[in-house]
């Protein structure tokens, strides 16, 4: 912490009062909508003295939001990392501009946002849950675990994995403490991204008091309005508009044991139902199904007489989405992550230690043993899936069945094609363990302070399947055939009397595993000389999957010519941490893609499959790779001006992305090699400001907070993609005339770069914290960008060859503004806590910014209310 100002008297009492306010809307989570604690900003009142204090120990590049500004910021759904997409250099990962629709699977995938931070891919983060890394091992960087479930998946990939994310603990906003994210200036101990750190910080056991809260928010579609965004304007399908609950309720106790030892124990349940219309073809209207993400967390503490304290924590992540497709008859999935996180920290302090003649003061050392345990299965009762035909009006002559009336009806006078899909692809596996030590020694030495230390970790990953057969192409029975019907063998499901089946894809059950072990240390030196400070860092991983040693250093240097003013420019370099993603991804078989044929005399159709291909394994960790890193450059200005005497923030960010993974131009779609000839580029320049007012007596107003930002950014990669596209998922977009997959599309236009971003907060207290009001607004200005034309043609790719495409055109899109309104009544104050109504609205005023939805799915989703209750003892 560092003193930036020292305000008069007269402004002393004033802003004494504004820091007191502040503290109670702190100590209130459901107070109106909470501002973001830049550095610096007032926030405490000790001994009669108010201190400026920094946002954040680890430097300019932070920015820190209370539990209660979490809370605030959220779009009321629960998810914690909702409250950080509005950050400047911050961005969720948003849908396609040109089908932006919003359906009931949507809305059932109760994950976490995922955030790209500083422009690096949604994967690359470093998320931290009271300091231990929950970041998954696959993440969703590769074809098989990336997307979701949802309406517009049809059906899945054959090798997809639904449900893994790239954090393993999904966390709930009522158990919040802090949140603090890193988005630049990162120092030396953290590492293992390329984007940015959030550290969230969960409210653990305390001695000192017993204490306790219930949390409960409830939203429904009946409380949603939906927009319908076709580009006509129409709803040719008739689909209905979504129709689903969502549910949210936590329990949060702490509980002192002795005068140094307490437990705290927290339940969190978010819940949801819903039901959509499957394709008009099926019996069958609709399908219902229901999701919940449930959070457990138990933490201990313990001080010993030697000023000693063990803190064990224990957290908890069940997830479970039912899913069914509506493309497909009796296709259903149950989506499952049981994720385990223990965690064992002892530390100690010594006002003076002196090792090797090094004299120290305020000595800490940390040791902590981690263990966790992840599992997720895609589970599906159904190991065969039939691609039939139930009309077929093309080459010349039309076909049409009706051997699948029961559940699925195709069209009589067979002038339009009708699928009729169903069956499954199996069960299929994943689990994780991790077994991690860590050492770290901080003290303050000559001018300023260092930082030591160390880890190592063992990771086993494995991946298991059922097995699956899909059949994809069918030979139809037609009128220039020399027999009535196709005679199929006994027991063959792939073969009916009017067509049969001549091409499928069999994959036979498998149980693969990887190992790794990696090492990591850092070292950092703080010191400061006057007005100036310089802290330098250099940190060192290794892993025995590439069998890489990165050295990253990390420099920042800080001017401090005033009380008001402060000036870092960082230099900085950030290693990916994705190495496992690849190996246990080359590890998974992809089965055999085999054909057969029938008599043209008899109609006998044949029993011996023949294999044309054998898809073989993936090749990815060819060898000879080197990490993927960013180089950062880096500019903050920390000003408090003479005449608000509000914070601003001024921050300026380069980033240079190489050795990025990349497919080789020499692979194809059944040989694929990894390359570091990927590259990413990033910069921005943002401006945020923010103040605080108190207002005693002036009627019923207690305080008016401010916040503003604007960000400026721009985004390009060479390929957004490590990977090329799975078997069975492929997309193909025309745009100015050329062919691209969608991965290698979003490298043209660089997918989560969204130019000029805005957000304004406005928050008020009214009677001494018994109501609280806040309204703002997220906009992103209009912009140049491209969407999907609607009309389609076959151009040939070169890897893929001939292939339909959709046509993509240039379009401007408008600006877009996102409104909410937070509000909060306080029904009841007890002798021991609150009870307190609350209120969210989201996107205030039905703004859909242009973007377009599709006819399968027409709906975006506009204005939207949450209301809840708390109570605190």
């Amino acid at each position: 912490m560092r003193l930036l100002f020292s305000p008069p008297s007269r402004r002393r009492r004033l802003l004494g009062t504004t820091a007191l306010l502040l503290s109670t809307l702190t100590l209130t989570p459901l107070s109106a909508q909470e501002m973001l604690e830049l550095d610096p900003i007032l926030v405490e009142q000790e001994e009669g003295e108010i201190r400026a204090i920094d946002s954040s120990d680890e430097g300019a590049g932070a920015t820190v939001l209370s539990g209660a500004s979490t809370n605030l910021r959220s779009d009321g759904s629960g998810d914690a990392n909702t409250a950080l997409a509005t950050l400047p250099h911050v961005q969720a990962q948003r849908p396609d501009s040109s089908d932006a629709g919003s359906n009931v699977d949507d809305v059932l995938d109760l994950k976490p946002l995922e955030l790209s931070i500083s422009g690096a891919s949604v994967t690359e983060n470093n998320i931290m849950l009271n300091g231990v890394g929950v970041n998954s091992i696959t993440g969703n960087a590769s074809p098989t675990t990336s997307g979701d479930l949802s309406r517009d998946t049809g059906t899945p990939a054959i090798y997809a994995f639904y449900g893994l994310h790239s954090q393993s603990q999904f966390i709930p906003t009522s158990f919040v403490e802090s949140v603090e994210v890193l988005d630049s200036d990162i120092p030396a101990r953290y590492g293992g991204f390329q984007g940015g750190v959030i550290k969230y910080r969960l409210r653990e056991a305390n001695p000192e008091k017993k204490e306790g809260s219930f949390v409960v928010n409830y939203g429904t579609h009946d409380w949603t309005s939906y927009v319908l965004g076709t580009e006509d304007g129409d709803n040719p399908d008739d689909q209905p508009k979504p129709e689903w609950t969502k549910l949210e309720y936590a329990i949060e106790m702490n509980q002192p044991l002795t005068e140094r030892s307490a437990l705290r124990f927290g339940f969190s349940r978010r819940y949801a139902e819903g039901r959509k219309s499957m394709d008009p073809q099926y019996v069958e209207p609709w399908a219902e199904n229901d999701s919940r993400s449930d959070f457990y967390g138990l933490s201990y503490v313990n001080g010993f007489l030697n000023g000693g304290k063990l803190t064990l924590g224990a957290y908890v992540t069940d997830y479970s989405q039912g899913w069914d497709s509506d493309y497909a008859d009796g296709f259903h999935v149950d989506v499952d992550s049981r994720n385990i996180l223990l965690d064992s920290k002892y530390e100690r302090e010594w006002d003076s230690l002196s090792i090797a003649g090094l004299e120290m003061s305020n000595a800490k050392l940390t040791l902590r043993g981690i263990y966790q345990n992840n599992r997720s299965s895609n589970e599906n009762d159904k190991s065969a899936y039939y691609n039939w035909y139930g009309s077929y009006p093309y080459g010349g002559e039309a076909f049409y069945t009706d051997a699948f009336s029961g559940w699925c009806e195709g069209d009589a006078t067979a002038t339009s094609l009708v699928g009729c899909r169903t069956g499954g692809y199996g069960d299929t596996y994943y689990k994780d363990t991790h077994e991690r030590l860590e050492a770290m020694l901080e003290a303050d030495v000559a001018r300023g302070n260092f930082a030591i230390g160390g880890a190592i970790e063992h990771i086993d990953a494995s991946r298991s399947a059922s097995g699956f057969s899909y059949y994809s192409t069918t030979t139809r029975i037609g009128a220039g055939d020399a027999f009535d019907a196709f005679i199929c063998a006994d027991g063959d499901d792939s073969c009916l009397a009017d067509q049969y089946f001549n091409r499928r894809i069999i994959q036979d059950p498998y149980d693969v595993s990887v190992e790794a072990w990696k090492a990591e240390a850092f070292a950092e030196l703080e010191q400061t000389w006057g007005t100036f400070s310089l802290r330098a860092g250099l940190r060192a991983d290794y892993n025995d999957v590439f069998h890489n040693f990165d050295l990253a250093p990390r420099l920042t240097g800080t001017w401090r010519p005033s009380d008001r003013l402060e000036v870092s420019l960082g230099a900085n370099r950030y290693y990916s941490d994705n190495f496992l993603a690849y190996a246990i991804h080359d590890a998974v078989p992809r089965g055999l893609n085999q054909t057969r044929g029938h008599d043209a005399t008899t109609g006998e159709v044949g029993t011996d499959w023949t294999t044309a291909i054998d898809l073989g394994r993936y090749s990815y960790t060819q060898g000879n790779l080197d990490t993927p890193y960013n180089d950062e450059l880096s500019l903050k200005v920390v000003f408090r001006d003479s005449w608000t005497d509000g914070v601003w923030r001024l921050s300026g960010i380069y980033r240079d992305g190489k050795d990025q993974f990349a497919a080789s131009t020499a692979s194809s779609s059944t040989s694929q090699e990894l390359t570091n000839d990927g590259w990413t580029r990033y910069k921005s320049v943002s401006l945020e400001y923010e103040k605080l007012w108190a207002a005693p007596g002036i009627a019923a107003l207690d305080s008016v907070g401010l916040y503003v930002s604007g960000v400026w950014a721009d985004r390009s990669v060479s390929n957004n993609s490590y990977f090329l596209e799975d078997e069975g998922s492929y997309e193909f977009i025309s745009y100015h005339g050329q062919s691209y997959t969608t991965e290698e599309f979003d490298g043209v236009t660089g997918n989560l770069d969204i130019p000029v971003r805005s957000t304004l907060e406005l928050r008020s207290s009214w009677k001494q914290g018994r109501f609280g009001l806040g309204i703002g607004a997220d906009i992103t200005f209009g912009y140049d960008g491209t969407r999907d034309s609607g009309s389609n043609e076959t151009l040939t790719h070169a890897v893929y060859g001939s292939q339909s495409h959709n046509i993509y055109t240039d379009y401007k899109f408008s600006t877009a503004v996102s409104a909410f309104l937070t509000a909060r009544l306080r029904l009841a104050e007890l002798q021991t806590g609150t009870v307190d109504l609350n209120l969210k609205v989201a996107n205030l005023f039905n703004d859909t910014g242009g973007a377009t939805s599709t006819d399968d799915n027409p709906w975006i989703e506009g204005r939207s209310f949450y209301f809840g209750t708390s109570v605190t003892w």
